[in-house]
């Protein structure tokens, strides 16, 4: 996993959810959280009448999302963490009448209807950094990379062609990928 890859030293940064990140910069002195990077990522997919949602699986640890859905989709009364690996199957053998999913795993699937997991803006994932590797010119050259990449996917047309989905699709996914400065924050 990536989180461990970090923390041992073998990769420089890492794009993680709030969740995995703090736990990542409180067993590890050498790493921090740069800033946020992607905003409003997740989704719900659901077989049937979303109405009916009542019970949701969710990967294991996503905590902040499960107080978005509950504030945004009052009719859901329990939660059922699964591995990443399981969700889906939750959903296909009944177990759950709905998952929240990153949108990007959400447009492999898209015989389920999906909807935005809220209809404000929250923080779906933050760039965490090796400290010394974001002192160095490498790392500034990474941001400047990253920056234009940012430019392109927040166009809907261009990250619908890169999920291979029709940009209809994301008409009402607001997820918005953020730049960043070359300074800490």
């Amino acid at each position: 996993m990536a989180q461990w890859a970090l923390s041992a030293e073998e990769i420089n940064v890492a794009f993680y959810c709030g969740h995995i990140a703090v736990h990542t910069v409180e067993r590890n002195d050498n790493v921090m959280i740069y800033g946020p990077v992607i905003m409003n990522a997740e989704v719900i997919s659901y077989k049937e009448d979303f109405r009916q949602v009542k019970t949701v699986g969710i990967s294991q640890g996503r905590e902040r999302e499960k107080e978005i859905a509950k504030k945004n989709y009052p009719q859901i009364e329990t939660f059922k963490e699964v591995t990443q690996k399981g969700i889906l199957f939750t959903l296909e053998d009944g177990q759950v009448d709905a998952v929240i999913q990153d949108l990007t795993k959400a447009a492999v699937v898209r015989q389920y209807a999906s909807k935005p997991l809220s209809d404000t803006d929250y923080v779906s994932y933050v760039l965490v950094v090796d400290k010394e590797f974001a002192e160095t010119e490498a790392f500034i050259d990474f941001i400047e990379s990253y920056n234009r990449a940012v430019e392109k996917l927040n166009d809907k047309e261009y990250l619908a062609e890169k999920l291979q989905v029709e940009k209809e699709w994301l008409a009402d996914k607001t997820i918005e990928f953020l730049p960043l400065d070359g300074r800490k924050e």
